[in-house]
C-alpha cells in the first residue's frame, strides 16, 4: 500500500508478523510481582452505578482476580501498568496480579510443561522459548479468540473490532491453524534507525535512493571510521530487520510479486527462491566490504545500540521500541532518524518496510474458570481503546486503530523513533509489508534448517561465510518438511 501525505498515518501498518513476539526486544531487570488481594471466590466487590451487570453483561458484583505472566521487554512495563489502573478503575470488582520478568518466557515454558492449570497464570504474554507456544496452542491448551474479531471496541459503540483496526490487521495477525489465540494491540517497524544529528555534522546522506546510493553511505561512512551498521551477534536475526522485506521489493520490481507472496506464505521455496538468495547475496557482499562491527558474535541488543548512541556505529538494525528501550541512555542533541535499504537501482521506485503486528498481545489458559476468560477477553478489547492506545504510543507501542489519527493531539503523544518510522515512509514511496506466513512448522526439520540459517548470519555479515551452500542445505530439509505435510 502507498502511503499518501493525507491518509499515510491511518494505512501505516498493514502487516503482521509471521513471529509475533519479535515486537520488542528484552530488557534488563528482576522479576517484579504486583500482588492483588482479591480472588475468583464470588466475594462482592463494591460498586456505585446501577443493577448489578456492566454494559458488557458481567457482575458489578462477583471479584474476579486475573494473574498475567508479563513480558517485560522494550516497551517497558508502564504501559501495561497503565492499562491495568484504567481497566480496573472502571470495573472495580477486578484485580491483576503481575509477575514481569524479561525472561518470563522460561517460567512460562516451565508452566506449560508441568500442565498444572491451577499454578498456570491466566494470562501471558506470547514470549516463548522455540515451538513451546506454537505446540501448546495446536494441543488446545489456550483459548481460542478468534470471536474477539466480531466484538464492539469500548470506544466505538456500533463497530466490530475487525473494522477499527488498521488494514489487513486480521489477516496478517498470528495464528495457528487458522485460528487466533492472541488478538494484537500494537504494532512495531523493523529497520536502520540513526542520529539525524550525527548524520548531517558528517554529511551523509540520509535517504539513499537506490542500492548504489545506499553502498556509496555505507563506504562514507566507513571511510570516516565509524562502524556503518551494527547488530547483535548474541540475537543474529536483528540484521534481517533490514532485509525481510527485501525479497518481496526485489519480486516486484521483477514483476513476480504475487507468484512470490503466494510461495512465500505458505512456505515454498523459503531458501531457494531467487529473490531470496539474492538478498543473501548481499548481505554477504556488504560483509566482505566490512560494513558491520568486528566481534558483533559478543554483542547483544543493548550493546549494539548503544554503540549507535555513542556515534560508534551510525546505524543500527533495531525495531522502533529501540528509543524506549534506550531511554536513559540517549545523550542530549540525539534525534530519532530511520531508512530502509532500497533494493532497486531506479530511483523513485517503493521502498518496502517491514512493519509487525503482535505488540503487548495476550493468551488466556484454556482451563481456567469461564467468569476469570471473560474478563480477560474484556482487557483484550479494552487494549483497544484510542486512550490506552495513546498511552501506549508514548512507550513505542505503534497504534493500531486506523481512527487513531483522526485525533491529530494523539500523533503528539508517539515518540521520536515511530514519528522517524512514519516521516520516512510519506518521504521516500515506503510501502510496509509483512514477513508472515500462513503456516507454521514445529517438524524437526523445519527446526533444523532454521538453525542452520541462523548461526550463519554473523560469519555472513563477517564476509566469511557464503550463505548459498548454506541455504541449500536448509532448502533441502524444508523441501522433506513440505512433502510431510502433504
Amino acid at each position: 500500500m502507498r502511503v499518501s501525505s493525507r491518509n499515510w498515518m491511518a494505512k501505516i501498518f498493514i502487516v503482521m508478523l509471521a513471529f509475533a513476539m519479535v515486537v520488542g526486544c528484552s530488557s534488563g531487570g528482576k522479576d517484579t510481582t504486583t500482588p492483588a488481594p482479591s480472588d475468583n471466590s464470588g466475594t462482592p466487590a463494591p460498586s456505585d452505578a446501577a443493577g448489578d451487570v456492566y454494559e458488557n453483561g458481567l457482575s458489578k458484583t462477583e471479584k474476579v482476580k486475573i494473574r498475567w505472566g508479563y513480558w517485560e521487554n522494550g516497551y517497558g512495563r508502564a504501559w501495561a501498568d497503565n492499562a491495568v489502573a484504567k481497566f480496573t478503575e472502571k470495573y472495580p470488582n477486578v484485580s491483576f496480579e503481575i509477575t514481569a520478568s524479561p525472561v518470563i518466557r522460561d517460567l512460562i515454558g516451565t508452566k506449560i510443561a508441568a500442565k498444572n492449570d491451577e499454578d498456570m497464570f491466566d494470562i501471558v504474554s506470547p514470549s516463548f522459548n522455540g515451538d513451546e507456544g506454537t505446540i501448546a496452542q495446536q494441543a488446545g491448551m489456550f483459548e481460542e479468540l478468534t470471536d474477539l474479531w466480531e466484538r464492539e471496541v469500548p470506544d466505538a459503540p456500533g463497530k466490530k473490532l475487525k473494522d477499527v483496526v488498521l488494514d489487513n490487521t486480521v489477516e496478517y495477525s498470528a495464528k495457528v491453524d487458522g485460528k487466533f489465540y492472541q488478538i494484537p494491540m500494537g504494532a512495531g517497524t523493523l529497520g536502520l534507525f540513526y542520529d539525524k544529528a550525527f548524520f548531517k555534522e558528517h554529511g551523509w546522506n540520509e535517504a539513499p535512493k537506490t542500492y548504489s546510493e545506499f553502498l556509496a553511505l555505507l563506504e562514507d561512512i566507513k571511510a570516516d571510521g565509524i562502524i556503518p551498521i551494527t547488530y547483535p551477534g548474541v540475537y543474529p536475526t536483528y540484521v534481517h530487520f533490514a532485509l525481510t522485506m527485501k525479497p518481496f521489493e526485489l519480486a516486484q520490481q521483477q514483476g513476480n510479486l504475487e507468484a512470490f507472496t503466494k510461495d512465500f506464505r505458505a512456505g515454498v521455496n523459503m531458501y531457494s527462491a531467487p529473490e531470496v538468495k539474492e538478498m543473501w547475496t548481499r548481505l554477504y557482499d556488504m560483509g566482505k566490504k566490512g560494513y558491520f562491527p568486528e566481534g558483533a558474535a559478543a554483542l547483544n541488543h543493548t550493546q549494539s545500540q548503544m554503540q549507535l548512541l555513542q556515534h560508534k556505529a551510525a546505524l543500527a538494525a533495531t525495531g522502533d521500541w529501540v528509543e524506549n528501550e534506550m531511554l536513559d541512555s540517549i545523550p542530549d542533541g540525539f534525534e530519532w532518524g530511520f531508512m530502509a535499504i532500497p533494493f532497486s537501482e531506479k530511483a523513485g521506485e517503493e521502498i518496502w518496510v517491514e512493519n509487525v503486528i503482535g505488540s503487548g498481545s495476550l493468551m488466556i489458559w484454556k482451563n481456567k474458570p469461564e467468569l476469570m476468560k471473560s474478563w480477560a477477553k474484556e482487557f483484550a478489547l479494552f487494549l483497544m481503546t484510542n486512550d490506552i492506545q495513546a498511552v501506549n504510543g508514548a512507550s513505542g507501542i505503534a497504534p493500531i486503530r486506523k481512527d487513531f489519527a483522526d485525533n491529530a493531539e494523539n500523533l503528539t503523544k508517539l515518540q521520536k523513533a515511530p514519528q522517524a518510522v512514519l516521516e520516512y515512509v510519506k518521504n521516500n514511496n515506503g510501502r510496509f509489508g509483512s514477513g508472515v506466513r500462513d503456516v507454521t512448522f514445529s517438524e524437526p526439520d523445519a527446526a533444523k534448517a532454521t538453525k542452520l540459517v541462523t548461526e550463519m548470519i554473523v560469519e555472513v555479515t563477517a564476509g566469511k561465510k557464503d550463505p548459498l551452500p548454506v541455504l541449500e542445505e536448509a532448502d533441502k530439509l524444508m523441501k522433506k518438511v513440505l512433502e510431510g505435510k502433504k
